[in-house]
C-alpha cells in the first residue's frame, strides 16, 4: 500500500530527524494448529538394500556405530514419511478463509521406542537430519521387519529420489533415548512451505547425522493412533499490512500502522516515483517480530516537497 504526503514549503535540510514509537495493544490474531498423520511411511536398510519394510509397526534412523540389543550392527537405516497436506489446507481454509493464512510453525511429532524388541533395530542416542524430499512418488510397500518384500521403496531407490534443486534440510535433531514422544520444530524452508500451502503430498526423509544414532519410533501402522507420527502445522491469519494513518504535523510527517506478532514489518520511502521503482525506494524502518500486537508510530522531518511511503510484511524465519 502506498501513501503520499506533502508540505506547503520546501525545507532545505540535510539532516533527517526520525523517531519510531511502539505501543502494545491487545492480542487479536488467533493462531490455529492442524495435525495430520502420514498416508505412507517406510524405513530402508543398507544391509538389505533391495528389501521393503513399509508395513512394519516401527521406523528407524541409524548410523554406522549404533548396534542392537545384542551388540550387532545392522547397517544404516533411513526413513521416509509422506503426509497429505490437502487435509491441512482444508482445515486452515475453513478456519481463516481461502488461503488467507500464513504458516508460522511446523513440528514433526514422533514416539520413540528406546529398546525395540525386534533385533533388526539398532539403538543409540545421536543426531539425525530431517530433509524435505521433493519426490513423492515412492511406494510404501507391504514388507515387515521379519518378512521383507520388494514391492515398495528400498535402500536402492534412495539415490533416484534425491533432487538437489528442491530437497532441503529442515534441521538436525537428537533423539531422547527413552520411551517418549518428542516434537521437532522444522525449519520453514520455502520449498517445504510451498508444498504445504498448495496441498501437495509432503515427503520427509530422516537420515543419520552422527554414527551413534539408533532412533526407532512408531510408524503409522502402530496400534495406538495417539503414538503414530504426525505433522503439526500452525498458521496465523494473513496480516494484511495497512496504514492506520499518514499525516503532516508541522514540518514532520507521521506514519502509523499496526504490527501483529511473528512478522517482520518494513517501511520504505521514496521522494519521487522513478520509472524503475526498485531504485526509488529506501528503507526507513524495520520492525522485528513483536511479542504481542503493536501500534507503530513513525515520524521524520521531510527534506522534499513530497514523500511516498509503502509498507511490506514478511513472516519470521
Amino acid at each position: 500500500m502506498k501513501c503520499k504526503a506533502g508540505k506547503e514549503s520546501f525545507l532545505a535540510r540535510a539532516i533527517v530527524s526520525a523517531v519510531a514509537l511502539l505501543l502494545a495493544k491487545p492480542e487479536s490474531a488467533q493462531a490455529a494448529t492442524v495435525s495430520v498423520v502420514p498416508d505412507a511411511d517406510s524405513f530402508m536398510r543398507s544391509l538389505a538394500p533391495a528389501s521393503n519394510y513399509g508395513a512394519g509397526g516401527a521406523l528407524s534412523v541409524s548410523g554406522a556405530a549404533a548396534v542392537n540389543g545384542l551388540g550387532v550392527q545392522n547397517g544404516l537405516f533411513d526413513t521416509l514419511i509422506r503426509f497429505p497436506a490437502s487435509n491441512i489446507v482444508a482445515a486452515l481454509d475453513n478456519a481463516m478463509g481461502q488461503h488467507d493464512w500464513i504458516v508460522t510453525g511446523v513440528q514433526l511429532v514422533l514416539s520413540e521406542m528406546a529398546a525395540p524388541d525386534n533385533a533388526v533395530f539398532n539403538r543409540g542416542i545421536g543426531a539425525f537430519e530431517v530433509r524435505f524430499q521433493a519426490a513423492d512418488a515412492w511406494l510404501e510397500g507391504t514388507g515387515k521387519p521379519n518378512a521383507p518384500t520388494s514391492d515398495g521403496v528400498t535402500w536402492n531407490d534412495l539415490p533416484g529420489l534425491v533432487n538437489s534443486n528442491r530437497d532441503v534440510s529442515l534441521g538436525i535433531f537428537t533423539n531422547a533415548g527413552v520411551n517418549s514422544q518428542s516434537a521437532f520444530a522444522l525449519a520453514l524452508a520455502d520449498n517445504f512451505i510451498t508444498d504445504v500451502r498448495q496441498g501437495n503430498e509432503v515427503s520427509l526423509l530422516l537420515t543419520a547425522a552422527s554414527p551413534e544414532v539408533g532412533f526407532t519410533f512408531n510408524s503409522r501402522n502402530f496400534g495406538n493412533t495417539n503414538a503414530q507420527p504426525r505433522l503439526d502445522v500452525t498458521a496465523l491469519p494473513n496480516p494484511r499490512p495497512m496504514f492506520d494513518s499518514v499525516a503532516s504535523m508541522g514540518e514532520d510527517i507521521v506514519v502509523s500502522f499496526s504490527a501483529t506478532t511473528n512478522w517482520v514489518y518494513q517501511l520504505q520511502r521514496a521522494d519521487f516515483m522513478a520509472a524503475t521503482q526498485s531504485e526509488a525506494w529506501s528503507n526507513v524502518l524495520t520492525i522485528s517480530p513483536q511479542v504481542s500486537p503493536t501500534n507503530v508510530v513513525y515520524s521524520e522531518r521531510l527534506t522534499n516537497t513530497r514523500g511516498f511511503y509503502r509498507l511490506s510484511v514478511s513472516p519470521l524465519r
